[in-house]
C-alpha cells in the first residue's frame, strides 16, 4: 500500500485544493492508498498567510496574530483526530471551507460549528484542543517535518508500507498528476514507492525510524 503524508498550510488555499485532489482519489480511484495530513508550523507558513490574506507582514502584531491562529488551528485539528482520522480531516476540511473559500474569521463559533458538522463529541473535543496531549502530537509532527527536512508546505513525503525504511520526498506535489497518472494506466496501483517516485524524477529519503 502507498502512503502519502502531505505537509500542509491548514489556512492556505494551495493545500486546500491538495487536499480535496487527495480525497477525489480515495473517493474516486480504485487503489489502495493511506493519506495523512500533516500542518506544519512554521516562519514560511506565517509568511505565506500573511501574503495571503494581505496582512502587513512588517507588523509584529499582524505576525503574532496569524501565529496564533494557525498554532490553534493547528491543535484543533489534532483534537479532532483524537476521535478518529476521517472525522479529524473532515473537520479540517470544514474549517478551511468557511476560512479559505467562503471568508469566515476563525472563531470559537467556527469551531463550534465545524466540530458540530463533523461529528464530533463537542465537549471531549472542547476539552482536548487544549490539552497537553494536543500540544505533544503538534511539537511530534513538527520534529518529524524536521528530521526529514520539510519546511515548505504542499510537500509529500511517499513510501511503500512494506519497505517503510525509505521514503521519497517530493516538493509541489501536485495530486491532479497522480490522478492522471492512475486514469491513463501510467501508475500500477501495486508498484512500490521508488517506482512511483521515478515517475517525478525525485531521489530517495532515508526515513528516520523513531
Amino acid at each position: 500500500m502507498l502512503e502519502i503524508h502531505l505537509f500542509v498550510n491548514p489556512v492556505g488555499m494551495r493545500c486546500f485544493r491538495c487536499e480535496n485532489d487527495v480525497l477525489r482519489v480515495d473517493r474516486e480511484l480504485n487503489t489502495k492508498i493511506n493519506y495523512q495530513f500533516v500542518p506544519l508550523f512554521n516562519m514560511n507558513t506565517i509568511d505565506d498567510t500573511l501574503r495571503l490574506y494581505d496582512f502587513d507582514s512588517h507588523s509584529l502584531k499582524a505576525r503574532q496574530q496569524v501565529a496564533d491562529t494557525i498554532l490553534q488551528v493547528i491543535l484543533d485539528y489534532k483534537a479532532a483526530l483524537f476521535q478518529g482520522r476521517k472525522r479529524g480531516r473532515r473537520y479540517l476540511l470544514h474549517l478551511q471551507n468557511a476560512i479559505i473559500r467562503n471568508d469566515v474569521n476563525y472563531s470559537l463559533e467556527l469551531v463550534k460549528k465545524a466540530a458540530t458538522n463533523s461529528n464530533l463529541d463537542l465537549e471531549m473535543f472542547l476539552e482536548d484542543r487544549k490539552s497537553r496531549l494536543a500540544h505533544d502530537a503538534f511539537r511530534q509532527d513538527q520534529q518529524v517535518a524536521a528530521e526529514l527536512g520539510v519546511s515548505e508546505t504542499a510537500t509529500a513525503v511517499v513510501f511503500d508500507t512494506d519497505q517503510t525504511d525509505y521514503g521519497f520526498l517530493i516538493p509541489h506535489f501536485d495530486y491532479e498528476t497522480l490522478i492522471q497518472m492512475y486514469e491513463q494506466k501510467r501508475l500500477d496501483k501495486g508498484q512500490s514507492a521508488k517506482q512511483f517516485a521515478a515517475q517525478f524524477h525525485r531521489p530517495a529519503l532515508k526515513i528516520i525510524q523513531k
